[in-house]
Formats: C-alpha cells, structure tokens, sequence
C-alpha cells in the first residue's frame, strides 16, 4: 500500500487592469472590460518526502525564459525542486501577454511585477500551507467541443476553420480528489483545444474553459482547473463553423456550457478512488535539426516580408532577416535543440509538460504506445515555443507549419514528431514504478 498522498489548493485572481492589451490575436487589441476573472490555480502534491507542483494560469502563454525564472523562484521560496514545477498556461486568446513575442506585442512589466507574480506566488503557499489526504479517481469520456481547425479548403489551402476528417483527440479526462472523510477535495479537467471561442473580442476572459470549470465547480462542490492538451492543430467546435469567434465574447459562454455539461457527466462516472504513488522529474527531448536554407533562397523569401512587423509576416520577416545575418555573423551551425519535459506521475496517470502548442496526433500516438494508463500531455507548458507539427502536415503548409519550420534559424528533420514520441516514452518508461 503506499503511503497517503496530501493535496494542497491555492488559488488567486490575476486578472489585468482594464486597458491592458490582449494576447493571441494582435499586439494593439486592448481590454475594455472584465468578463470573469483570471486565476492561478496551484496544486500541492505531498507524499513521504516527495513533492510536486502543478500550476494552472488562465492566461494565454508564458515566456520560457520567464517560466524558468519563475520555478526557481518557487524553489527558493518555497523548497519545491524546480524539476517537480509545472506552470501551465490555458491558453485563453483573452488574456495579458505574458510571451513577449517579436510580432506581437511586449509583456506588459506593471502587470507581470504588480500582478502576476506575486499572485502566483501566493496560490502557491495557499496550496503548500493546506494540504490534507487525498485518494484520486480518473474519469474519462468523450466531448466533440473541439475540432481540427486546419480546414483543407478546395483549392488545396489550409486555413483556420474547422476539418471534421483531420485527427482531434475527443477523450476528456477528470481527475477526481476526495479527502478522508468522502468530501471533494478538487478537480482537474484535462482536454486539448484553443481558447478562441470568443474571437478577437475585448472582454478579460477565461475563454469557454472557465464556463466549463465554473461549471463543474458548482456542481461537485469544490476548486476545479483546466490544464489543456494538445491544441496545436484544434479549436473550439463553433456553431458559426468555425474555430474562432467573431470578436463575441457570448461564443465562449455557449461553448463553455457545452464543455461543462461534458465535464460535469464525465465527472458523475463511476470510478473507484485510490491513494496514488507520487514521482516526478525533468527530462529532455533532442530534436534533430536540418542544416540552414541556401543564402539566396533566404534572401528571396526575405522580400516576400520585408517591412511587415506584426503577427506571422512580422515573425517571417523577422526570421528571414536573421537567417540572412547568420551567414555573415559567423554562426555555427547545430546538430539538435533539447526540449525540457517535466513530468508529474499520479499512479496510472503521468502529467506531461511541453513548452510546445503540439498537434493533437503527437499526444494520442504517445498514449497509445505508453505503458501507463493516462498519459497527459500539456501544450504550452514551463514556457511557450510555438507550434510542433506532424511530419504529414508539413506537405500542407499554413500558419502552424510556418511558425512550426521558422522557430530557429536550422529548421527541425521532418520527423520531428517521431523524434519527440520516442523521446517521451524513453522518459516515461524511465518513471516506470
């Protein structure tokens, strides 16, 4: 029998000022009201002399260089080892820019010093300083809230909307905690799909996840967070068939009655409760790299850019102009790129972070191979890099495909996702009990 497992919940709200800029769309897309509140939401887990720190930000990304920063301090502060943290982003396209990406828009210093920081750090002792014992349930079903949103249109064009025969993992997953006495003592839900339901609206929001955790929240009585999945490649299921809003924010609420409705019946399931064993680590995922692209085709894709600054031309730009530079600057070229992976290990359930937006295939095809039961893989989180793609998409192009091939100045092998899959299981086999 192992030893008791304890949970500790914080939670804080880091909603921005009125007049901060959103993330996800554009830089100059600024909030003009609250719709919900953001929150840090931190999950404790305590067994013997292990521990682990799970963190769910409803906010869009988080820089990696921040996200760094910022478990370190956690483990200062606190005696959690960093290589145990996990800070999640949702994902909301309603939130404060916490990325600081070229092409759309800066992190915002007041919020994250003023703001942020200390309010997640303050859900952190709040769950540290409350923990008690805990069993855990895991409850799975099906939800059709999300969809593939890279539409192949007729004239062979991807672009976003919705494509009902690309992959799309339906499974939601909710791990279900109780206390020694039978009382709920929280609940994670775990999906994978964007947080554009509301579009390029203005409202501070949560996006259709806070309905569906509110949601469940009411009904079972206790704190329950979102962690999302592999999104990469998925979107919300709208009804204007689509997988972004049209800058209306009553998109996300009846997209997040839909999703609560699911969590909650997936919640009601039977399953039986169990004292867990605890285990986590940092591992790494080495991806290959490709040499750079000839001087003159660089040159020639440059033009194609030159003078945007803003969103995915911006970025191109951006890029093309430091490909350019490289073979004057005396860059040397490499052979691979690491990938930091933490993984927190509940029993049968393994929570896999990624710093990558990954398409929903790479994390089924994990599943499947793996020998533990759940295997759930987070997108954007310790920090967010951007897309990774599937080998077959990258024949078809379109926005995640560019940002996937134009992350580093040496575009990553072809298949990259192999690279990746392999490595996860080498690392999960690793935990192995």
């Amino acid at each position: 029998m192992n030893e008791k497992l304890h949970l500790g919940v914080g939670r804080s709200v880091i909603t921005p000022k009125v007049g901060a800029c959103l993330a996800g769309y554009r830089p100059d897309l600024v909030s003009t009201s609250v719709n919900d509140d953001l929150t840090a939401t931190a999950f404790y887990f305590r067994q013997g002399d292990k521990d682990a720190l799970l963190v769910s930000l409803t906010v869009c990304t988080l820089n990696t260089a921040l996200a760094n920063e910022l478990v370190g301090v956690i483990e200062d502060k606190f005696g959690i080892k960093k290589e145990h943290c996990i800070l999640h982003t949702t994902h909301t396209h309603s939130g404060p820019n916490l990325m600081g990406s070229y092409g759309w828009g800066d992190i915002d210093p007041e919020y994250l010093n003023g703001i942020f920081i200390p309010n997640l750090l303050s859900a952190v002792e709040a769950a540290k300083s409350s923990v008690r014992a805990v069993t855990m349930a895991v409850k799975v079903g099906e939800s059709l809230v999300g969809i593939n949103r890279r539409e192949l249109t007729v004239e062979n064009e991807i672009k976003l909307g919705q494509n009902p025969w690309a992959p799309f993992n339906p499974k939601m997953t909710v791990l279900s905690f109780k206390d020694e006495n039978g009382i709920p003592a929280a609940n994670i839900i775990h999906y994978g799909a964007h947080g554009t339901a509301a579009g390029a609206n203005t409202e501070i929001s949560r996006d259709w996840p806070g309905v569906m955790t509110d949601t469940l929240e009411a009904e079972s009585g206790t704190v329950t967070a979102f962690i999302n999945g592999p999104e990469g490649d998925v979107g919300p299921r709208l009804s204007n068939g689509k997988t972004v809003g049209l800058g209306d924010i009553n998109y996300a609420m009846r997209h997040g009655a839909w999703a609560g409705q699911d969590a909650v019946r997936i919640y009601k399931t039977n399953a039986g409760y169990t004292t867990p064993k605890l285990s986590a680590f940092t591992g790494y995922v080495t991806i290959p790299l490709k040499k750079r692209i000839p001087l003159d085709l660089a040159k020639e894709e440059y033009k194609k850019y030159e003078g945007h600054t803003v969103n995915l031309r911006g970025k191109l730009e951006r890029h093309y102009r430091t490909l350019i530079e490289s073979y004057s600057n005396g860059y040397e070229e490499l052979s691979h790129y690491e990938i930091p992976q933490t993984v927190i290990k509940l029993g049968d359930v393994a929570i896999v972070a990624t710093p990558y937006e990954l398409f929903s295939e790479i994390g089924m095809r994990i599943s499947a191979a793996s020998k533990i039961p759940y295997v759930l893989n987070l997108s954007n989180a310790n920090g967010s890099e951007g897309y990774f793609a599937t080998e077959s998409e990258l024949c078809r192009g379109g926005y995640e495909i560019n940002m996937f091939l134009t992350k580093l100045i040496q575009e990553p092998v072809d298949n990259a996702d192999w690279h990746f899959i392999k490595q996860t299981l080498k690392n999960l086999d690793d935990m192995e009990d």
